[in-house]
């Protein structure tokens, strides 16, 4: 029965290895492949789909919809269409995060490739294990926090450039919520990266006793 279990174990790690394997493969492709479509949109001076947020105005209003007396004052929040003559530093931080997510993605599967084969050699706490948990959690945390200050300072540049000579611009705009969740999973990782570091040490201990 144990024979069966640890079989049974070992192949599944071996599927997660293979798994995660191909899934961050994938993820550097696609990582390589947006940066590539950032830098010549940037170059370009945009021409993507691009969406922007606009304030209550008169120019948002849609009072034109039937309504009834009691009902408040509506208007459009996003305005879409393909974006020209946007320069440089705008598109790239505009678009920049649609390359440095795959590439979190990926960082984030290679460190759980390197877990599970590790996991099945029976060093689970190996150096290797926990440089890829500390990698991981720095990636989660700076490139999670980094998207959206580059998609905020990007939004914010790219509708004084492209809305600035119509009537979009008016209105207040509130600060965007700051998303923690990417640091505190990142101090989680860290965490029990120190944990897996500790581990190692009283697994080292533990065999100069034997």
């Amino acid at each position: 029965m144990q024979t069966s279990t640890s079989n049974r174990q070992a192949r599944t790690l071996v599927a997660v290895q293979v798994a995660v394997g191909i899934y961050a493969m994938g993820a550097f492709v696609f990582a390589t492949f947006m940066l590539f479509v950032v830098l010549s949109s940037g170059l370009a001076g945009g021409g993507s789909a691009i969406t922007l947020p606009v304030g209550a105005s008169p120019a948002t209003s849609v009072s034109g919809l039937a309504v009834s007396a009691q009902s408040p004052d509506g208007y459009f929040t996003e305005v879409e269409f393909t974006a020209q003559d946007l320069s440089l530093g705008t598109s790239l931080l505009y678009y920049a995060p649609r390359a440095l997510t795959p590439l979190a993605h990926g960082v984030v599967a290679l460190a759980i490739m390197v877990l599970a084969r590790n996991v099945r050699s029976g060093q689970p706490f190996a150096g290797p294990v926990i440089s890829g948990m500390t990698i991981s959690a720095l990636t989660i945390a700076i490139i999670g926090s980094a998207n959206q200050l580059l998609v905020s300072f990007g939004t914010s540049q790219a509708r004084w450039e492209l809305l600035s000579d119509t009537p979009f611009l008016a209105g207040w705009l509130g600060a965007p919520a700051f998303d923690w969740t990417p640091v505190f999973v990142g101090l989680t990782l860290g965490i029990i990266a120190s944990v897996f570091r500790a581990g190692a040490s009283l697994q080292r201990e533990t065999e100069g006793l034997v």
